[in-house]
């Protein structure tokens, strides 16, 4: 294609919508007439300064900021290249020195308040039967007044009074906060109806109130994804969970993938300093909503548990994670680690605990740990495959007797990035797709039965699967040489396309397609799965090849994450992302990640499981092992099959059995 007539790419975060940029349209025009709501009170006239986007990459590519522009803007926000979407056009004068460059392409951050997108966020995950046991305990009692005859400090008293009422003896070591030693003398005489203490892990006095206010004892579960965080405001009492929240991580207008963060913090001075404060400040905005949504004061969380992976668990400790991306790949800690509250501002109680689970490796974090305690993997007679698919694909391999666990670098494709029309799981996005063998035509569903206006990943996996089906592409993922003169294949930019939604049929008036280079990027994606499950198995029967000769195989598979729960399991059979079991073998567990940081909030016992788990635990580092390239080579290829039995696979990679 000629440089002059190349269109001008841009990237939307947190939502990943790539789309071409509209000559003579603003950049509040080309979000609307692409199906994506912002909020603009004035309806794009300029005036209200509601739209503000941040311009990451390509800034030279528009127009300088208007008179409206320095009036409704700080300057420190015009300086780092904030700007009114409805007043930012295409800068004529300048494209030909953009498109020197190879593609033309802007880059540009959609903050959370401006978006009116309605996501699906997977906020539910495995909630297995827990023993109530939380390291947070409230104790109520009346403690007696001190006389002439039993002059007893007032601390004493009340440590007395507990181990009488409730048989537990907290004299031992404790620890008492500086405040709430301050207000035990007046709080003991002017309650007269008794105080409720609360105490953590039977080590530390960290509230005192008047009055009966056990019933107020509540933690809250953080998940911290590198695309979302979760919360879960729980009732320690019970257990049960009492609201729910998301939102988007923050931190993806400083980069979508993990490395990009890292060259982030490492190119600028305060870059860490930076992402640590938006992750804490998004952390408190969940945290006020859950409680709103609870009806309870932030002030009656007494405990966070926080999973993440590795470096966003890092980041939150405000640590450098670089030297998790250099070799070899080692983090600060590994171990849990129980801070106070007071050393990161969360809008809990200011003496609370934040418990951060323990970490594997470099890149295999707190949130594969979560997984493992959820899914009580490690209790498994049969051989179990559990895959955390998210931005960054965590794998593990156990049963009761082994266990093991590696990550592979899956990349956000499956999350719609780098995929034309790709997006995240919102309204309007296709999630369900069935082609015709014969016609080509297509049935499909969306979020919310919305007008299509893009693929999520679960579409993404129907149409891949489906296009096999029907024979549109062959094994290594090419265009059937048979069809391409189909009305439905088209050629666009040197490459074929197959039409999913034709244009008459969507607000944004263009075709939806799935093309070529975007088949690439999910046969990458699921190679990577695929292979690293591989290369894990290999390490596992190499150990064991002297005590057991039967090489071992995947008995059964657990699919964990927001991908994991909504894609159809026989479709990602299908298209060789898993191994070839029976479908009722394949079991869907949510957020699972989130699930153990509830659990871990429930019954403090599964922290020291979490410990023990670490020394049974291999980590395989699969990009590094001899046999990762050819793996992966293999696993790009499509599986064999029998296109009479939809999902029957016995031809699995018939030159490499699952072993």
């Amino acid at each position: 294609m000629n440089k002059k007539n190349q269109p001008i790419i841009i990237d939307f975060e947190p939502i990943s919508r790539r789309i071409h940029f509209i000559p003579g349209l603003s950049l509040y025009q080309t979000l609307i007439s692409n199906g994506i709501r912002i909020r603009s009170l004035c309806g794009g006239l300029g005036t209200c300064g509601k739209c503000k986007i941040l311009i990451q990459k390509g800034r030279n590519a528009l127009t300088p900021p208007t008179q409206n522009e320095h009036e409704l803007l700080e300057k420190e926000e015009l300086e780092k290249n904030w700007r009114l979407a409805c007043q930012a056009y295409l800068n004529e004068q300048e494209l030909e020195i953009i498109r020197k460059k190879e593609p033309p392409h802007l880059r540009i951050f959609l903050p959370d308040e401006l978006l009116i997108e309605d996501f699906k966020v997977l906020t539910e995950g495995i909630q297995k039967e827990m023993k109530i046991n939380p390291a947070i305990k409230k104790f109520f009692c009346v403690v007696e007044p001190p006389t002439l005859s039993r002059p007893i400090p007032d601390l004493e008293r009340l440590l007395t009074k507990i181990k009488e009422t409730h048989g537990v003896s907290l004299h031992d070591g404790i620890r008492i906060e500086h405040d709430v030693l301050k207000s035990l003398p007046q709080i003991l005489r002017t309650s007269k109806n008794g105080v409720t203490i609360t105490e953590w892990n039977e080590q530390s006095i960290i509230a005192i109130e008047e009055g009966n206010k056990t019933q107020n004892n509540f933690g809250i579960a953080i998940d911290i994804g590198t695309t979302t965080l979760v919360g879960y405001l729980i009732n320690l009492n019970d257990g049960k969970t009492h609201a729910i929240s998301s939102k988007l991580n923050p931190q993806t207008a400083y980069g979508e993938d993990l490395i990009t963060r890292i060259t982030f913090i490492k190119e600028n001075k305060k870059g860490l300093q930076k992402l640590h404060d938006l992750i804490i400040e998004a952390i408190n905005e969940i945290i006020i909503k859950t409680c709103k949504m609870g009806n309870i004061s932030p002030y009656q969380i007494h405990e966070a548990s926080i999973v993440g992976n590795s470096v966003m668990h890092h980041i939150f400790l405000n640590i450098n994670p670089t030297y998790i991306g250099l070799s070899p790949y080692v983090p600060a800690l590994q171990r849990n680690i129980d801070i106070p509250n007071k050393n990161f501002g969360l809008k809990i109680h200011p003496n609370g605990n934040i418990h951060l689970l323990p970490l594997i490796a470099g890149f295999v974090g707190a949130d594969t740990m979560g997984v493992m305690l959820a899914s009580n993997v490690d209790k498994e007679e049969e051989l179990t495959l559990v895959i955390d698919i998210g931005t960054n694909g965590e794998l593990i391999i156990g049963n009761k007797y082994i266990l093991a666990t590696g990550s592979c670098a899956a990349g956000s494709a499956l999350e719609g990035a780098h995929i034309k029309d790709g997006m995240r799981a919102a309204s309007g996005s296709i999630d369900t797709v069935k082609i015709d063998p014969e016609t080509f035509e297509i049935k499909y569903t969306t979020i919310k039965n919305r007008p299509p206006i893009g693929i999520c990943g679960s579409g993404l996996i129907d149409i891949i699967a489906e296009m096999l089906k029907s024979k549109i592409i062959t094994r290594n993922g090419n265009f059937n040489k048979n069809f391409l003169d189909h009305e439905r294949i088209i050629k666009k930019n040197k490459e074929h396309a197959f039409i999913i939604v034709k244009k008459e049929n969507t607000p944004l008036n263009r075709d939806i397609t799935i093309s070529q280079s975007d088949i690439r990027q999910i046969q990458m994606a699921k190679a990577a799965f695929y292979s690293g499950m591989k290369i894990i198995l290999q390490e596992l029967n190499s150990k064991l090849i002297h005590e057991n000769p039967d090489p071992l195989s995947i008995s059964q598979i657990f699919l964990a994450g927001a991908f994991g729960n909504y894609i159809d399991k026989h479709n990602t059979k299908f298209i060789g992302m898993i191994p070839d079991i029976p479908a009722e073998k394949i079991f869907q567990i949510g957020n699972a990640a989130g699930s153990g940081a509830k659990l871990c909030l429930i019954n403090k016992n599964l922290r020291k499981k979490a410990q023990k788990l670490l020394k049974r635990i291999t980590y395989v580092e699969i990009a590094t092992k001899k046999m990762f390239q050819r793996e992966y080579a293999q696993a790009m290829y499509f599986p064999h099959m029998n296109l009479d039995e939809f999902f029957s696979l016995k031809d699995f990679y018939l030159h490499l059995p699952i072993r």
